[in-house]
């Protein structure tokens, strides 16, 4: 019986989060700095594109496990806006730790529910990268 929690509970995590969705000004704003907050604290790549609707570090290497992360703020009417998140490695097997676990974890950090530095593999940036 204890099993059988233990999956369902690393299925849901490993579920797609709710899409992010803010309103224009204060709310937006909060979630976009916590946006970029979450990818500063946990991607070995530095950010090379921020603006305020797009944020991409660099990356990923060939052959590396390391993801590189992208976060695009789109418009959706209504004064309304969706955070999406995207990431890959250069590994065609597997990021290290997984995008799913990183998406997850980024969308818990922006809707407030979470702090930055949950990954296991987080880490200050790295120089030079």
């Amino acid at each position: 019986m204890l099993l059988a929690a233990c999956a369902s509970s690393e299925l849901q995590q490993l579920l797609p989060p709710q899409p992010i969705i803010c309103i224009g000004g204060p709310d937006c704003d909060a979630k976009w700095g916590r946006a970029a907050t979450w990818i500063t604290t946990n991607s070995t790549f530095k950010i090379q594109v921020r603006t305020d609707t797009s944020l991409q570090t660099a990356g990923p290497v060939p052959s590396e496990t390391t993801p590189a992360f992208t976060v695009t703020k789109v418009a959706r009417g209504d004064g309304r806006f969706e955070i999406t998140f995207n990431g890959g490695c250069g590994n065609p097997y597997r990021c290290v730790p997984s995008i799913a676990e990183s998406r997850a974890r980024f969308a818990q950090f922006v809707l407030g529910e979470g702090s930055a530095s949950e990954l296991p593999s987080a880490g200050a940036p790295a120089a030079g990268r």
